[in-house]
């Protein structure tokens, strides 16, 4: 096998580095089962089936969990920097508990200069969902709303796919996943689910 070798950023010594052609594996059913995690799995709400929206994170410990929702989700998973401030201010978070716990966090000698920072620092509070960036940036940058775009076809033809035997007309296709049915739609009808020749054939080819 061709191998090359690299630098090591900020040392002298060389590092022997992955083959000049590597190729990174993606497997595209783990990525699925784990994307699962992330979505509701519950039918159509005759069928109503709770689901623990933050069963992707329950293999870890109980703050970082929520955390890391509220960065993924946008999730409020606690009260605000203000609301816990004013706790504060009224006596519910006490002084000399507060004080406690920073110690134990953070060392004796830190008490002060944390609780100065809990106190009175100015801090960016407002949660920025990572889910809806992508969007957000299209509809910023290119004054392009994709979800105005997309949504209202993609989720009749969605409600239509995972209908169970509710509405009048039955969806044309099945046995068939998603996105194999809407292909045999789309290369057997007069009508086109998209705008563009370019997209339909980027579409099929896919």
């Amino acid at each position: 096998m061709d191998t090359t070798l690299i630098p090591t950023a900020g040392h002298g010594h060389l590092k022997e580095a992955v083959t000049k052609k590597a190729h990174i594996h993606f497997d595209e059913n783990h990525a699925l089962h784990e994307l699962k995690h992330f979505l509701p799995s519950q039918q159509a709400l005759k069928d109503f089936i709770h689901h623990n929206s933050l069963h992707a994170f329950q293999h870890m410990k109980f703050y970082d969990a929520i955390f890391k929702a509220s960065k993924i989700f946008g999730f409020q998973v606690s009260l605000q920097l203000p609301e816990f401030r004013q706790l504060y201010d009224n006596g519910r978070i006490r002084k000399d508990v507060l004080e406690m716990v920073i110690a134990n966090k953070k060392g004796k000698q830190a008490v002060e200069d944390w609780k100065q920072k809990l106190i009175h620092g100015e801090y960016e509070t407002i949660n920025h969902p990572r889910i809806g960036q992508l969007r957000c940036h299209w509809k910023e940058s290119y004054a392009i709303d994709l979800d105005n775009h997309v949504h209202p076809l993609l989720f009749r033809i969605l409600c239509s796919f995972l209908d169970q035997g509710i509405a009048i007309v039955q969806f044309p296709v099945s046995g068939q996943s998603f996105l194999e049915s809407i292909k045999i739609i789309e290369q057997n009808s007069f009508v086109s689910f998209f705008k563009t020749k370019k997209v339909k054939e980027l579409f099929l080819s896919g």
